[in-house]
């Protein structure tokens, strides 16, 4: 894939698809570009920055005619928004969407987030409870909750700040 040749084409798409179904009324000095945080969306835009993002990962993934798919359906919100309507994934958006033959909503698999494969283990040294925690508690001392709340009128206090005892892995 060529990313810097396939930006360009998506800009001339844009060109033309304004001209083609949106009677030239998209403005023409939007930025696109590739967002390679984006995973789960496989585009968005922002108004206010003039900037449509197209997913990176979608790119590589399912190649150029689904960055094509999604610079479209960016535009039907611009379109909508220039025309002064509500430009969510209304019934007017799908309504236009059908119209226009664009794709409302990506059908594309894509890696879910996994739960981290460890716990951390900690125990209040007052009362002996067990706390479990996903992450670990470096930056800021955690305390027991329990304890505070009868032992300190609910205030955090040293005393009872939890001790790790173990890091637990899971299969």
């Amino acid at each position: 894939m060529d990313e810097a040749n396939d930006l360009a084409r998506l800009y001339e798409h844009y060109r033309q698809m304004n001209q083609e179904k949106f009677d030239s009324l998209l403005p023409r000095d939007y930025t696109i570009q590739f967002n390679p945080l984006l995973r789960r969306l496989t585009g968005r835009i922002t108004y206010s920055w003039k900037l449509i993002e197209i997913s990176e990962f979608h790119y590589r993934q399912y190649g150029y005619a689904d960055a094509v798919a999604t610079l479209e359906h960016e535009m039907l919100h611009l379109y909508l928004h220039t025309l002064g309507k509500p430009s969510g994934h209304n019934v007017l958006f799908k309504k236009a969407a059908e119209q226009l033959g664009i794709r409302v909503f990506h059908a594309n698999p894509y890696p879910k987030n996994r739960a981290p494969r460890h716990r951390y283990v900690y125990e209040c040294p007052s009362c002996g409870r067990m706390v479990f925690r996903k992450r670990p508690q470096e930056r800021h001392a955690i305390a027991c909750g329990v304890c505070c709340r009868m032992l300190a009128d609910g205030a955090w206090d040293e005393r009872f700040t939890l001790k790790l005892l173990e890091k637990v892995k899971f299969a």
